[in-house]
């Protein structure tokens, strides 16, 4: 749980009243403060498009050199590339 402090900068953010109307319950369910449930929402959020970067960038490396015993690769790129001139 956080625990205001000196690292805990203030924002505003506006909710739908859907939105609004959800978190409070959710809020009064779990008995879990609205901006701790906010902030719950921010880091899942980040974390998941960490995530995404991460096997993006893992994907791109193990292509890495995948053609490089392909005797046809150059015809290959050339075909690729050709659809791309269309």
């Amino acid at each position: 749980m956080y625990m205001k402090n000196d690292s805990m900068i203030r924002t505003q953010v506006y909710l739908s009243r859907e939105q609004e109307q959800a978190l409070k319950s959710l809020a009064l369910t779990s008995g879990i403060r609205q901006s701790e449930l906010i902030r719950e929402a921010v880091d899942l959020l980040l974390s998941e498009r960490n995530a995404l970067h991460s096997q993006w960038k893992q994907s791109l490396h193990d292509m890495k050199g995948m053609w490089s015993d392909d005797e046809n690769a150059e015809q290959r790129m050339q075909l690729i590339r050709g659809e791309f001139d269309r």
